[in-house]
Formats: structure tokens, C-alpha cells, sequence
């Protein structure tokens, strides 16, 4: 397998159009483009992913994708007519030049948002299914103290790590994989290499929903 260069980005909420996308290989958008995933939300931001140079584009949704996870056929056909060719995903496996790239939507249960599962084994039940050959996983959560801390208003101090257990133990069961993108805590943003494998909370949202935050460049 030839190397790659992925372009990755998560909670974007609307604010799309500053954003400068590098050339690529991939682009991955790790979920929360919206605020509540409405239609002409998801037809604008996957116009835009259109307009990219990017070789293939992967549309992982969030749970801010309210309206997508009620509608999802709907919407995947609008963001495909939009962006021909576009992985719109909510769970599920992508073969790319060699390259297996898993996706999922999932997060543990917060206030009842999209795609929302229950701590323990309901979320485990999910993770259970990403294969064991996965060389690239996409979640729009992050794993339980991996870039998953939310901090106090001064944005210095850690108030609780957030992230999912189940998904933590999951992603060190997986013998081949390199990189786990996501987002979901926009105050973690940031990159972190753990035993070879490279995490990255590609957030462009700040805490206060400012896009302050650049798109990683990774290698792979």
C-alpha cells in the first residue's frame, strides 16, 4: 500500500466557508457540521466538500445531526447529489486504496442527542462491530482519556474526562490500526501518539463555537 495524505475535521457547525482544505487523498469530516442537521445544512456543507481537492471525502455525522439520523436515506441522497461519490456514514467500513477506514456516528448518551447509546454494553455492542483489521477508525466521540477532557470556564482546568471506556478498550484490540480520528470536545483539540497508534480531535470549534482550530494534516 502506497502512503496517504488525509485532511481530517469534526464539529464544524456551520462555519465551513474559512476553512482551508490542503490537497489530499482523503478528507474526512468527523461529524457535527450542523447544528441540527437540517436539510439545507447538509446540502451546503457537502457542496462544499465538493468543492475540495480531494481525491475521496468521508461524511461521518454527529450527534448535533438531528435531522439526518431521523431522515437518513433523505439526507444521504441529498449530500450525494451534492458531493458525487461522497461516504455519507453513520456506521460502517470503507475500503480505500488498501486502506480500512471504519466510521461511526455513535456517542454515549448526553441529553438525548443523535445517535446516542447508553454507556456499558449497549455502546459496547457497537464498538464489538469494527473489525479487527481496521487501519483507520473515524468516530465522531473520542476514547475514554484520549483528547476527551472538558474544562472550566477558564479553559484551564479539567472538570471530567468524557470520553467512552468501552471505546477505549476496543480501539487497543485492534492489531492494525494507525490513527483514530474524531472530535465531539472542542476544548481537546489536539494530537496525542499512544503505543504507534496516532489520535487526533480535529474539532474546528473552539468551546464557544468559535472555528479557531486548523484542519490536521496526517500521514499514513
Amino acid at each position: 500500500m502506497s502512503k496517504l495524505k488525509i485532511i481530517a475535521i469534526s464539529d464544524v457547525h456551520e462555519q465551513w466557508y474559512n476553512i482551508k482544505i490542503p490537497e489530499c487523498d482523503i478528507l474526512i469530516s468527523a461529524g457535527d457540521y450542523s447544528y441540527k442537521g437540517k436539510p439545507e445544512v447538509v446540502m451546503n456543507f457537502h457542496r462544499w466538500l465538493n468543492e475540495q481537492e480531494a481525491g475521496h471525502i468521508i461524511s461521518v455525522n454527529g450527534n448535533h445531526e438531528l435531522f439526518v439520523e431521523k431522515n437518513f436515506q433523505l439526507c444521504k441522497e441529498i449530500a450525494q447529489k451534492e458531493c458525487p461519490g461522497v461516504h455519507f456514514m453513520d456506521e460502517g467500513l470503507i475500503e480505500i486504496e488498501g486502506f480500512k477506514i471504519y466510521c461511526s456516528a455513535i456517542t454515549p448518551w448526553f441529553h438525548d442527542w443523535a445517535w446516542n447509546v447508553l454507556r456499558g454494553d449497549p455502546i459496547k455492542r457497537h464498538w464489538d462491530r469494527i473489525p479487527d483489521d481496521t487501519d483507520v477508525l473515524v468516530t465522531h466521540g473520542p476514547p475514554y482519556g484520549i483528547l476527551d477532557t472538558v474544562y472550566h470556564f477558564d479553559g484551564i482546568t479539567p472538570r471530567q474526562l468524557v470520553g467512552c471506556e468501552e471505546l477505549y478498550k476496543r480501539v487497543w484490540e485492534l492489531p492494525k490500526l494507525k490513527c483514530h480520528i474524531f472530535g465531539h470536545i472542542h476544548g481537546s483539540y489536539g494530537h496525542k501518539e499512544i503505543n504507534g497508534v496516532k489520535f487526533y480531535n480535529a474539532s474546528i470549534c473552539d468551546e464557544a463555537y468559535s472555528p479557531s482550530n486548523e484542519p490536521w494534516v496526517i500521514e499514513i
